[in-house]
């Protein structure tokens, strides 16, 4: 069959709109795929459209990771039909069914190019609004390749596309917004996005329902499973990934793919994956025996995190990291034993803490039983001076009676003297209760860390700021610094109290790799890197760009972009933006 240049060979797809062939282009000879619209679509003006919009949704796009179009016969045309690339593999959906992504890792490795994609996609005004995994193919050769723009929004300068009271898309990877009939947003990419990378790492979807309308309200509730209660070997860092990718308010979700693709690519570099694409063709081209190998290092890998935190006398950090190794293999008699023994050491200290309690509670009752007997004690004393008094009174009035009776009948004599003795005892000596505790002396205390950071002192978090006043105690202190630019920094401070009012300097932790977003661009461009000190780096091309190790949060840097230099301060943990339209020739 044969449609103009084009020699239709074999039918590979059908779907509601169009059917699929592979084709071969006489002219160029090439095998293609051909998109032909359904003859009794073709009057549907709106349908045409669509069909139209796709291909220039696509023409605007050349990356690695999207499907190439190579010609459009026209909306007019019929058949109307769309040539791109031939992709010799099958859907994302097709192969997932057959071959889970277990370890979950395997899913980040899958999906980072299709964020890197999007990100491409995102900065030239187009959003997909059809993001699932029937529109991501997997080239037998391990490439992923999102396709199908065929409802992609085109944000022009010019043009505002936007559907407001109608929905487009896969009822369930839609975003809410989308549900509730907003406009088209790349963060509903990134939702969708969310929903794939959910799917892939526990093998279920996060939203269901009976029926449509209780899938759709499913979504807008936001009511899902943590991913670790449906597949536990799902690692806390991705579960956050997929939470934030989900959020319900658009604007707590990740707000470009440039984040998103970064979150990734830290997430595997952390499980020890650093090379994603490689990783992901060998389990294309062997799935159960590259995952067992990816499994077995990341228990491995998890391991050796659990016994350093173990070291460093992080406890709960250590028993997550055993926990993890369980998840990916719940037999291993190593992270099992690490586990019992942590266990074990918590009870003997619960149990220390409740003697201790115990203890406590005996001190404070014997110290009340005292103070009851110094109490009586002291009545007992104030009865027997009462009485004391009571006779000498008595023993006056006897005498002075005395001796007005002898005044009567002889002449007056020196009056008796009468004397009292107050009996004194052992039991009648009071005893005074010991003095209250003395309080714990506090000191004031100045923190101050360079730029800025989120500052935690004995888990007590103090917020982020460049200069923190407080009162502790004397004696050392657990800190804890945290910024964007480099890892977490645990350290020990130590207050002392002959220096009151000390400033304390608090430090970053290893400064992050820089990660790099190339704009303007020739895409096979070389990126080099020359930091004073260290040299020049070839760091990739404008169209893949990798992350350059950084020593400091900052360093000025020269940048050499094909044939354009430019001056750039570079900052550690972030995407830095090189524009080679700025560059110097």
């Amino acid at each position: 069959m044969e449609l103009g240049r084009y020699r239709l060979e074999e039918q590979v797809g059908q779907g509601g709109m169009a059917v699929v062939w592979r084709g071969w282009d006489t002219q160029l000879r090439r095998t293609v795929a051909v998109k032909v619209l359904h003859a009794h679509l073709h009057s549907r003006e709106d349908i045409r459209k669509r069909f139209d919009r796709e291909a220039h949704a696509v023409a605007r796009l050349h990356h690695p990771y999207i499907l190439d179009v190579y010609d459009f016969s026209g909306p007019q045309a019929q058949p109307s039909y769309l040539v791109t690339e031939f992709i010799r593999g099958q859907t994302l959906r097709a192969f997932a069914d057959e071959h889970p992504f277990d370890p979950p890792e395997l899913a980040a490795a899958c999906l980072l190019p299709i964020a890197e994609a999007l990100q491409h996609a995102h900065a030239a005004g187009v959003i997909h609004r059809d993001l699932k995994p029937e529109n991501v193919m997997v080239r037998d050769d391990g490439v992923v390749k999102l396709t199908d723009f065929g409802i992609a929004a085109l944000l022009d300068p010019d043009e505002k596309f936007t559907v407001t009271g109608s929905i487009l898309g896969s009822p369930s990877h839609l975003a809410p917004e989308t549900i509730e009939g907003k406009p088209a947003d790349p963060r509903a990419d990134l939702f969708s996005f969310g929903t794939i990378f959910y799917w892939l790492s526990c093998g279920k979807l996060p939203y269901q329902g009976a029926s449509p309308a209780a899938l759709l309200r499913s979504i807008l509730d936001g009511t899902r499973r943590d991913p670790r209660a449906v597949r536990p070997s799902v690692s806390d860092a991705q579960a956050k990934i997929i939470a934030r990718l989900l959020e319900n308010d658009p604007a707590k979700r990740y707000q470009s793919a440039a984040e998103v693709k970064l979150e990734l690519t830290q997430l595997l570099r952390e499980a020890g994956i650093d090379d994603p694409v490689r990783e992901l063709a060998a389990f294309v081209r062997a799935p159960q025996a590259h995952a067992a190998d990816v499994r077995a290092r990341l228990v491995a890998r998890t391991l050796d995190v659990g016994e350093e935190h173990l070291t460093q006398k992080r406890t709960s950090a250590a028993l997550a990291a055993f926990g993890r190794a369980l998840s990916l293999d719940p037999g291993n008699a190593r992270a099992r034993g690490r586990v019992d023994r942590i266990r074990r050491r918590e009870r003997l200290f619960r149990l220390a803490r409740r003697a201790m309690v115990a203890m406590v509670a005996l001190a404070v009752a014997g110290a009340a039983g005292w103070e009851l007997r110094v109490a009586i004690q002291r009545a007992r004393a104030k009865a027997a001076e009462k009485r004391v008094a009571e006779e000498k009174l008595a023993a006056e009035r006897s005498a002075r009676e005395k001796l007005d009776a002898r005044s009567r009948t002889v002449p007056p004599a020196a009056p008796p003297t009468v004397s009292a003795v107050v009996p004194t005892s052992e039991n009648n000596r009071q005893r005074t209760a010991p003095p209250p505790a003395k309080p714990a002396e506090v000191l004031d205390v100045k923190l101050h860390v360079r730029q800025h950071a989120q500052v935690t002192v004995d888990d007590r978090d103090l917020g982020d700021s460049t200069l923190f006043s407080l009162k502790l105690t004397p004696g050392p202190h657990r800190v804890l610094v945290r910024h964007p630019c480099c890892e977490d920094n645990s350290q020990l401070l130590t207050v002392t109290k002959n220096q009151p009012g000390q400033m304390y300097k608090l430090d970053y932790g290893p400064a992050k790799p820089a990660q790099f977003e190339v704009l303007n661009a020739p895409r096979d461009a070389r990126v080099v890197v020359d930091v004073v000190g260290r040299g020049p780096v070839l760091v990739g091309t404008a169209s893949n760009p990798l992350p350059y190790a950084m020593t400091q949060p900052t360093q000025l840097a020269t940048v050499t972009i094909g044939d354009r230099t430019l001056s750039i301060e570079l900052k550690a943990g972030w995407v830095n933006k090189l524009d080679y339209a700025q560059g110097t020739p």
